[in-house]
């Protein structure tokens, strides 16, 4: 019965990928003068098994979408302007409320040197800005210990400025450089609330207030001279990063703080493109220190805060417009209690993707997840899991429309 449904839903996302294109046909849109017009829609359907992961989806969902619009222009011929409004429905995330994704003012006085400000993207790993571009990989979802879709509103843009430029070394290629400092505006109705909501120490109301202080860092790529091969570096700090609620382990109401006074993210990557082949591989760590206060029963108890986080991935292209692809991503936590077990401290995602490219603006891609362990699976309001399972799975299809 459940591969007759699946069956059903991938005929019906393929129907719905050809009908797209040919409203494409209709569209106009597009470069216009020296303003461009851009964007995507897509929509999916996620059927989740053993665990709601990586959101509910257990008796199968068609919340899953996301769509964007985004207008650029150039000034002169230094000057460039653009933003993107953007919505998304993952499960019980996002709910279609359209965000300011990003908006710059983009000022590049010469190759090796440029500077932005406005809303600006996050530059973290290998893929932190191109998360919306579908159409250059075979998955469904990025690799998620790296870039975990639920945390999309929290890791793709911030607010502030940038310095970039791109640096040639001669012989050994060039290096493109990014400095960043800013904050993220926050809300206990992004998916990043769920990881301060799973930490187990507020009520079942959960956390009631959430922001940052500042985020920082740098990023560079390595344009190695070996045709193809590109090494990523970047390394980012938030601070102060706090939540209140209120403390869920006393009979009466009494406010919690727990925080994060630091929180650093590193983060290193190679990737290679030869022929139809693209392999990448990362290594994310993530550490920090927590603070928790709920004066007078918990006065300043500290603790630490760290995962490591990679993946390894291979992708091909074959016959033209087909994409077939894997990856093997691992979370792990750095600092288990005593009496974790393997499931509860690790999460091993083995994935499958094919795509399809109908035509040059839509793709259809199907995807199957198995997953080994439960670390970093939500069992809140948003995403329940009251009989938390070792392992998992999780198939999904997906049509984008890009434009």
């Amino acid at each position: 019965m459940k591969s007759k449904t699946i069956l059903l839903v991938c005929l019906a996302t393929l129907f719905a990928g050809m009908t797209a294109t040919r409203s494409a046909a209709a569209l106009t849109v597009g470069a216009k003068d020296n303003v461009q017009i851009g964007g995507f829609f897509s929509q999916g359907w996620l059927q989740s098994s053993g665990n709601n992961y990586p959101f509910e989806a257990k008796d199968g969902t068609f919340d899953f979408r996301e769509m964007a619009v985004n207008v650029s222009t150039t000034v002169g011929s230094h000057l460039r302007l653009g933003a993107q409004g953007f919505a998304q429905r993952l499960g019980n995330y996002g709910n279609d409320k359209v965000m300011l994704d990003w908006a710059v003012a983009d000022y590049n006085f010469r190759p090796e040197f440029g500077i932005r400000a406005g809303r600006i993207k996050y530059p973290k790993g290998l893929y932190g800005e191109a998360l919306d571009l579908d159409v250059v990989r075979p998955f469904v979802f990025l690799p998620m210990s790296v870039y975990n879709p639920i945390m999309r509103d929290y890791n793709s843009s911030f607010d502030g400025g940038m310095l970039y430029g791109s640096l040639s070394l001669g012989r050994a290629g060039s290096l493109d450089y990014k400095a960043f400092y800013g904050d993220i505006p926050m809300g206990i109705d992004q998916g990043v609330a769920d990881y301060f909501n799973s930490a187990g120490v507020f009520n079942a109301a959960g956390v009631q207030t959430l922001q940052l202080d500042a985020v920082g860092g740098f990023s560079l790529d390595w344009n190695t001279p070996v045709s193809g091969l590109k090494a990523h570096l970047s390394w980012s700090r938030m601070t102060e990063l706090d939540s209140t609620g209120q403390f869920g382990a006393v009979p009466f109401p009494l406010t919690l703080n727990l925080s994060l006074p630091e929180m650093n993210y590193s983060t290193v990557g190679l990737e290679y493109v030869r022929n139809d082949w693209t392999f990448a591989a990362e290594f994310q760590q993530t550490d920090g220190t927590t603070l928790l206060n709920a004066a007078p029963i918990v006065v300043n108890n500290r603790g630490n805060y760290g995962i490591n986080n990679w993946y390894v991935s291979a992708a091909r292209r074959f016959a033209g417009r087909f994409e077939a692809g894997a990856y093997y991503s691992v979370a792990t936590n750095r600092f288990p209690s005593s009496n974790d077990r393997r499931a509860d401290k690790e999460l091993h995602d083995y994935a499958l993707s094919v795509r399809c490219d109908v035509n040059e603006h839509v793709t259809v891609k199907l995807e199957g997840h198995y997953i080994d362990g439960s670390y970093n699976v939500f069992n809140t309001a948003r995403t329940p899991n009251p009989v938390m399972k070792d392992t998992s799975s999780f198939f999904a299809a997906k049509t984008t429309f890009s434009f």
